[in-house]
């Protein structure tokens, strides 16, 4: 008797297109929550522009009312009797930077401790001192994140009212912007001594906006910034031997604390004494001029 293998029907083929279908079933169902998965994000980034836009408009629309409405004639008087920045701009200066007061008073909330009233001249000082540093740059806006709050005299760590407390004005990573009231106004009669309270710490608030306080603001354009650390750098060394040789210094020896404070005091000297700035510190002047789109030194 001859033998021969069975004719069994084979496995393989059936088990691959088995296969195949899954795959492709998996593949369509991937396929399609992929789908679904973009239109979603599409959705939630159109919904998210346009709620983005909607409250960009509504800001713009009320800083385009703001700007229309008639500015408060107590306010002007302080601005012509306090503010030396603002009595040196010509009539179309002078407009636009009450308009900016007034936009940043509308935007901020400027009070006492614990949201006590505070006095309009006050809070036009803290407004003069914020557009002044920006002015050179028209729409640029302050964050909105920060309440302002200002104490009738200087206070210590404990943020208590104290005379002899050693603080006249602070700005922390997160939080409030803090002035002496007391301070603020010495530091707008001062219009020429190189100190105000008020563009100091604002100063520290444009340092904050670019991330951590390093004395490197975020308006500074990209290629001064190198040229900015060495010439803090070389300003600190030179200050220190003027300090040890007893000398007269434009810039005053809080300005060594750190690289945020030089840059805070630079900005108060800039501003007050520009062209002694300027004479002593040529370098350092320019870098700053060009940080803040303004030229004092020559007005």
């Amino acid at each position: 008797m001859t033998s021969r293998p069975s004719a069994e029907p084979p496995l393989l083929p059936p088990l691959l297109a088995i296969f195949a279908l899954a795959v492709g079933a998996a593949s369509g169902l991937f396929a399609a929550v992929a789908e679904a998965s973009i239109v979603i994000a599409i959705g939630v980034g159109v919904v998210m522009t346009l709620g983005t836009a909607f409250l960009v408009t509504r800001r713009e629309r009320r800083r385009r009312r703001i700007a229309r409405e008639p500015f408060p004639p107590a306010w002007r008087t302080v601005l012509e009797e306090q503010v030396a920045y603002y009595r040196g701009l010509d009539v179309a200066g002078r407009a636009r930077f009450e308009r900016e007061v007034a936009i940043f008073l509308d935007e901020q909330r400027v009070t006492g401790p614990r949201g006590a009233p505070l006095a309009d001249d006050l809070r036009v000082l803290v407004a003069a001192s914020a557009v002044a540093l920006a002015f050179g740059r028209p729409g640029y806006r302050y964050p909105t994140t920060r309440d302002v709050v200002v104490y009738d005299d200087a206070f210590g760590d404990d943020y208590e009212v104290d005379a002899g407390g050693p603080i006249l004005g602070m700005v922390h990573a997160q939080g409030p912007i803090l002035f002496s009231a007391k301070a603020l106004r010495a530091g707008f009669r001062g219009a020429h001594d190189g100190r105000n309270v008020g563009y100091h710490e604002l100063a520290h608030v444009l340092d904050f906006d670019g991330g951590p306080a390093d004395g490197v603001p975020a308006l500074m354009p990209l290629a001064r910034i190198a040229p900015w650390t060495r010439v803090m750098a070389h300003e600190s060394r030179q200050l220190e031997r003027r300090l040890e040789s007893r000398r007269k210094t434009v810039l005053r020896p809080y300005a060594l604390t750190n690289e945020a404070e030089f840059f805070a005091v630079a900005t108060e000297v800039f501003f007050e004494q520009p062209r002694m700035l300027k004479t002593k510190h040529p370098e350092l002047y320019d870098l700053l001029r060009e940080t803040y789109r303004q030229d004092p030194a020559a007005s």
